[in-house]
C-alpha cells in the first residue's frame, strides 16, 4: 500500500494566540507525538488535510508527513488520532498526528456496513446493528476501508457474531467471538398490548370492588338509621306509658 504524502511544517510558537494568527494565514495547528519520537509542533493547511482524508479510508488513512522547517528534512508515518472543528464556523482547528511504526500491528476502528435483507426481517422482525464500528487490530498496510457483512440469510432470533465476520489476512478484531453484530428480534407490540388488556381488566375489577364497598356502604347505613328511628318510637312509647302511670 502507497501512503498519502501529506507536507508539515515544524513551529516553535505555542499558544492560543500563535494558533489564532496561524489560523488567518491558512494554517491549521497541529501536534506530532509517538513511540521512539519526541512530541513536536507542526503547522498544515486545512485543505491539504481535507483532501488526504478523503478516500475510503477516511480517518484510517496511513499518511506520510514530510516534517519542513528542521535542519533535515525527515518523513514519519502516522495516522490522525484527533482534529476538532469550529463549532459554529465548522472549519478544521488542530490536528494530532500519531506516529507508527509500519512493522508493528496497530488497533484502528474499521466501518461496518450491511449488505442484503435479513429473511427475519422480511417476516416482520427488526434487525438491529450493534456496532457501526470494530476495533481492530493489524499491520498499518492492512487496514481495511470497511467491513461488509450479507444479512440476508439472518432469520427471526438470529445474529451475526465478531467470529464469523471476514477479516484481511492478518487482521483480528479486538472483541470477544461471541459478541453479536448484527440481530433480528420480532416487535415488543403484542406484549404491550397485552399488559394493557390485564391493566384494563385490573381496573374494571377494582372499579366494581368500589361499587360493592359503596352499596355496602349505603346498606350499613340506612341500617344505622332505620336502627335509630327504632330507637326514638320506643323511647316515645316508653314516655307514654310513664305519663299514664303518673
Amino acid at each position: 500500500m502507497e501512503f498519502i504524502k501529506l507536507n508539515v511544517n515544524k513551529r516553535k510558537n505555542t499558544g492560543k494566540g500563535a494558533a489564532r494568527r496561524m489560523r488567518r494565514s491558512g494554517f491549521v495547528p497541529a501536534v506530532v507525538y509517538g513511540v521512539g519520537i519526541e512530541t513536536f509542533n507542526v503547522s498544515v493547511e486545512p485543505r491539504a488535510i481535507v483532501q488526504a482524508l478523503a478516500g475510503p479510508m477516511r480517518l484510517n488513512t496511513v499518511l506520510k508527513l514530510n516534517v519542513e522547517g528542521e535542519d533535515k528534512p525527515r518523513e514519519i508515518i502516522a495516522l490522525v488520532r484527533d482534529h476538532q472543528y469550529h463549532p459554529v464556523r465548522r472549519s478544521l482547528q488542530h490536528v494530532d498526528f500519531l506516529a507508527i511504526d509500519v512493522a508493528k500491528p496497530i488497533r484502528v476502528n474499521v466501518p461496518v456496513n450491511r449488505t442484503g435483507r435479513a429473511i427475519g426481517e422480511q417476516a416482520g422482525g427488526n434487525l438491529t446493528q450493534v456496532f457501526r464500528a470494530l476495533p481492530v487490530d493489524c499491520l498499518p498496510d492492512r487496514i481495511p476501508a470497511e467491513i461488509v457483512i450479507d444479512v440476508t440469510a439472518l432469520e427471526v432470533g438470529g445474529h451475526v457474531t465478531v467470529k464469523e465476520i471476514p477479516l484481511p489476512e492478518g487482521a483480528t478484531a479486538a472483541l470477544p467471538g461471541d459478541q453479536s453484530v448484527f440481530t433480528v428480534t420480532m416487535p415488543k407490540a403484542e406484549k404491550v398490548e397485552e399488559v394493557v388488556a390485564e391493566g384494563e381488566g385490573a381496573e374494571g375489577e377494582a372499579a366494581a370492588e368500589g361499587e360493592e364497598g359503596e352499596k355496602k356502604a349505603e346498606g350499613e347505613g340506612d341500617a344505622e338509621k332505620g336502627a335509630e328511628k327504632g330507637a326514638e318510637k320506643g323511647a316515645k312509647k316508653d314516655g307514654k306509658k310513664d305519663a299514664k302511670k303518673d
